[in-house]
């Protein structure tokens, strides 16, 4: 709660930012600058796999100065209730970006995520690029920290030395680091981008039957194994295609390339992605038709496919709208 209460508190000052300058400048009696006119935009898309497994995300961003945009955005993920035990997680995200001089762009987020009676994850996601047209190179980094329900188990008393059963709650923290390069020619372009996520020892929590309260750490095997009902699940969906913003990764990597002809965009990618708990990966291709129609604005489709990780069903669609106005 806390952390949505602070990115909305930061979306909220940023919106405001362009109408206090203004009000500052009137309070001088000077002539208030003329500001650009604002610019919003939107992206809407939805996915979904021969599992039926479905999600739906969409981004508003808005446009403060010609350097400066905060957006909001949000997600949801539904998987049928006989796959992978009806998985659903929602997501949300504030973040801001700006410009300094004309290479350095530098951006900061906020996002919150929660998959039902499984984790609440907090992110803070921070990026910066160097761009260089047509080139761009830049670094990623990033904060998570999970809360995991709470899990019925058993530890060994500390006052009695008797195995007793007990509620563990546990608390897992990772640090994520990464590197992105990008080219936009005119007809051509191409990306490579790669991420590593390095996590601490699990830090549980245990109330026993007799009262006594426990704190353990555990590494990722002894976690993986006390939280087994939990972490399969999340395992499951790691290394699918749909639903893989809001999983808990030990890495990842992709790469892509683009070609333009007049108004139509094709995009190649690959995606591979290897989950936190049990090491289990998946490979990814994917092709993407744009439509592109000016102003940053297009309508997407894409086909793609996933195998590895125990992927038996791992064929998709996905279609997305893109506008500024």
């Amino acid at each position: 709660m806390m952390i949505r209460t602070v990115a909305f508190s930061l979306l909220v000052a940023l919106w405001l930012l362009p109408a206090g300058a203004a009000f500052a400048a009137e309070s001088d009696d000077e002539e208030p600058e003329e500001h650009p006119v604002t610019v919003w935009s939107m992206d809407l898309g939805t996915e979904v796999d021969q599992a039926d497994a479905r999600s739906f995300f969409g981004t508003l961003g808005r446009d403060l100065t010609p350097k400066t945009t905060v957006y909001v955005s949000g997600d949801a993920l539904d998987y049928p209730a006989n796959f992978q035990n009806g998985y659903k997680s929602v997501g949300l995200e504030a973040g801001v970006t700006h410009d300094f001089l004309k290479q350095l762009h530098v951006g900061g987020a906020l996002a919150h995520w929660q998959a039902t009676d499984i984790v609440s994850v907090n992110d803070l996601k921070l990026l910066a690029d160097w761009r260089a047209a047509p080139w761009s190179f830049g670094l990623r980094g990033g904060y998570r920290w999970s809360s995991f329900a709470a899990l019925q188990t058993t530890a060994t008393s500390t006052v009695s030395g008797d195995t007793l059963p007990a509620v563990a709650s546990c608390k897992l923290k990772n640090l994520a680091a990464g590197a992105e390069g990008r080219y936009q020619g005119s007809v051509w372009g191409g990306y490579v981008s790669a991420m590593s996520y390095h996590y601490s020892e699990a830090s549980c929590h245990l109330n026993l039957t007799d009262g006594t309260m426990q704190k353990e750490r555990l590494a990722a095997d002894a976690f993986a194994t006390l939280a087994a009902p939990l972490v399969s699940q999340l395992a499951g969906v790691a290394v699918r295609h749909v639903g893989r913003e809001e999983t808990l990764l030990s890495s990842s990597i992709s790469g892509g390339a683009s070609w333009k002809h007049d108004d139509l965009v094709v995009k190649l990618e690959y995606w591979r992605q290897k989950e936190h708990f049990f090491g289990a990966a998946s490979n990814t291709l994917a092709a993407t038709g744009t439509a592109d129609l000016g102003n940053a604005t297009g309508v997407d489709c894409t086909l793609g496919l996933t195998r590895g990780g125990g992927v038996t069903s791992g064929a998709f669609v996905g279609f997305g709208v893109r506008a500024r106005f």
